[in-house]
């Protein structure tokens, strides 16, 4: 080798930077502490401070980068972080909408009373509906009741006495049937049969049926009249009587529940509309218990319904407490992530109500923040239509995903829109974000913040420490064993040849997280309860034996002779070069053999695997690249008297 190409020369161990396990300051893991800062991604970190700061409307954030950095992680942590400072927000409940029964009412009520306003009120209505019962059963309903249908059945007797004695005065005996009025001739002062009405002279005969019909018919249907406006007003009475008993067997209990509401007029609206029903519905409400009800199981499938519509669903709850949610939803299906409406077979029909609506992970950050991945979004496009209609009208409607794409008639369930106030968090690739921003403009418009996380970070002293905290949280969490000084400095070496890069690290947390899985299960074959060095070796050639059978028997091919390598000595028109191969888990080299033909000629120059159809572009840009070094050198006078071809074996 000549002296210019030995100054170029790199020995084995100056492609590795070291990492001296003494420059460390502790003796293992166990010495430290969990990470209290995010350290090697200050740009991206920065970028979500900025995004959950902003309270306009339109910056949710796009986090970028590849899988494995921890993107999630430190999102959701810095998340976490700031939704512990920050207030709950308020709890949503449906409600029965009386006048619209398919527009359930919502209302909002303080952070954590939601589901105690909902088991108050069930236990308001079961009350008022026993306070129902006992005050029509009550002796003082009894006499009032008495007093109403007494009067009214005297004023009735009293108009039948005289109506019959007006009709004895005109030879007539009446008689009250459930058909009606019956009369009959007087005949010797007792009321005639037919054979002796029929006896009498025929004169007689037309003159008693002349009267009967002009004079008597129009004086018992004038009184038959007047006793039914008695009845009437007899039974307006008695059904102002049951309101009123009604509506003072439950004002108390409704009264001293909107107490505890003072400034909430939608509760106070809600509890006087179950009031007035429960007084409406008294007939029904007063019925036997189930199983006892006439009609069997219709009546009490109706009962329960009719029940059901003084239910409270609450249906978003938070702590009071707690601070401000933060979701962070796996798997947004256009249910999980807005909502749904459920149905029930009854009759051979499906059926729903208020209290069958059920929210989405959208719902329950509200107030708060949300996380989701862009490549689950895309793959629910829905979701993802829905998440951006949620946000451009700050309210989430709830409905089913048939309603929301127009595949069924308006008709149905349509809950009134809750507010939505939310933060959304998309964590993405980075090669998804220069086409969502072109060719969505919603997207521009709805996530004006991006987060780039590096891939790689300064391997300076603070970084290393900050890499170190990292492994001990996870051994921590995981219980896995602690690591020593010497194992973290075989990881920190690791991480610098994953980025091919000595003054770097890493930024893939999550495969350096999982060789650490690996050393501790050696660790404990060998029942040490440190990881150390040997251990981190270990898990790196297990690792590497795995996934290298395409590699050794490539290997193997060249230690037989079938692919041909010179490794010692020159030769003219020939040269070694290295083929790098990516099969996921393992990236390794191949040598492979470049050879050149050259003859006299025109100054072609061919690439045989171009020709042939078996070069890559990058391959063939090298190639248009070595012929253009070629002209200019050599055939800036004159053409070259020569023919070449170069293949790559």
């Amino acid at each position: 080798m000549n002296e210019a190409l030995s100054a170029l020369e790199v020995s084995v161990e100056d492609l590795t930077a070291r990492c001296d396990a003494d420059d460390l300051p502790f003796a293992s893991t166990e010495e430290l502490h969990a990470l209290e800062a995010v350290f090697g991604q200050e740009r991206a970190v920065r970028s979500i401070e900025f995004a959950l700061g902003m309270k306009a409307p339109g910056y949710n954030l796009y986090a970028s980068g590849p899988d494995g950095i921890g993107k999630s992680s430190i999102i959701e942590a810095l998340l976490r972080h700031r939704a512990e400072t920050e207030p709950a927000p308020p709890d949503w409940v449906y409600v029965h909408n009386f006048d619209d029964p398919d527009r359930p009412v919502g209302i909002e009520l303080p952070s954590g009373a939601a589901t105690g306003f909902a088991a108050l009120v069930r236990r308001t209505v079961e009350r008022a509906i026993e306070d129902v019962r006992e005050a029509f059963e009550a002796d003082s309903y009894v006499r009032r009741r008495s007093d109403v249908g007494g009067g009214s059945e005297q004023r009735r007797g009293d108009l039948i006495q005289a109506l019959q004695r007006r009709a004895s005065e005109m030879g007539f005996a009446l008689q009250m049937t459930p058909q009606g009025v019956m009369s009959a001739p007087l005949i010797d002062g007792r009321a005639a049969s037919d054979e002796e009405f029929a006896a009498l002279p025929e004169e007689q005969r037309e003159e008693t049926m002349r009267v009967a019909r002009e004079e008597l018919e129009p004086i018992v249907q004038d009184t038959l009249l007047e006793i039914r406006g008695l009845e009437r007003e007899a039974r307006d009475a008695l059904a102002r009587l049951d309101e009123d008993v009604a509506r003072e067997a439950t004002e108390e209990r409704f009264a001293s529940l909107g107490q505890m509401f003072p400034d909430h007029d939608e509760v106070t609206a809600f509890l006087g509309a179950v009031q007035e029903d429960i007084v409406r519905e008294r007939d029904r409400l007063r019925a036997p218990a189930q199983g006892q009800r006439p009609g069997g199981a219709e009546a009490d499938r109706q009962h329960e319904a009719l029940l059901r519509r003084y239910q409270v669903n609450a249906l978003i709850t938070n702590d009071a407490g707690a601070g401000a949610p933060v979701i962070v939803e796996t798997n947004p299906t256009y249910q999980n992530l807005l909502g749904r409406i459920e149905y029930v077979g009854q009759a051979g029909m499906v059926v729903t109500d208020h209290t069958m609506v059920r929210t989405g992970s959208l719902g329950r950050a509200h107030g708060g923040y949300l996380m989701v991945r862009m490549r689950d979004l895309l793959t629910n496009g829905a979701s993802y239509d829905g998440l951006k209609r949620a946000l451009h009208s700050g309210e989430l409607t709830i409905e089913s995903l048939q309603q929301a794409l127009g595949l069924i008639p308006t008709a149905g369930l349509r809950p009134e829109p809750m507010p939505l106030d939310v933060k959304v968090v998309i964590v993405g690739d980075a090669s998804m974000y220069p086409y969502l921003y072109r060719l969505d403009p919603d997207f521009r418009e709805l996530f004006r913040v991006k987060a780039d996380f590096e891939v790689d970070f300064e391997r300076s002293r603070e970084n290393i420490l900050g890499l170190s905290s990292v492994i001990h949280s996870q051994c921590e969490r995981a219980g896995m064993a602690c690591f020593s000084d010497h194992a973290i400095a075989r990881l920190i070496e690791h991480s610098s040849r994953q980025v091919e890069d000595q003054r770097r690290l890493s930024g893939n947390i999550g495969s350096l997280l999982d060789l650490v899985r690996q050393a501790d299960y050696w660790a404990a074959q060998d029942g040490t309860g440190v990881a150390d060095l040997v251990h981190v070796e270990r898990a790196l050639e297990e690792s590497e034996y795995r996934s290298s059978l395409v590699r050794d028997r490539m290997q193997q091919l060249i230690e037989e002779g079938t692919v041909f390598i010179d490794t010692a000595g020159e030769e003219v028109g020939q040269i070694n070069a290295l083929s790098v191969y990516n099969l996921g888990d393992l990236t390794f080299g191949r040598p492979s053999r470049i050879t050149c033909v050259v003859s006299a000629g025109r100054g072609t120059i061919v690439n045989i695997e171009r020709e042939s159809d078996m070069a890559g572009r990058t391959h063939n840009k090298g190639f248009l690249i070595l012929r253009g070094l070629l002209a200019d050198r050599f055939g800036q006078d004159m053409a070259m008297a020569l023919h070449a071809s170069l293949t790559f074996e």
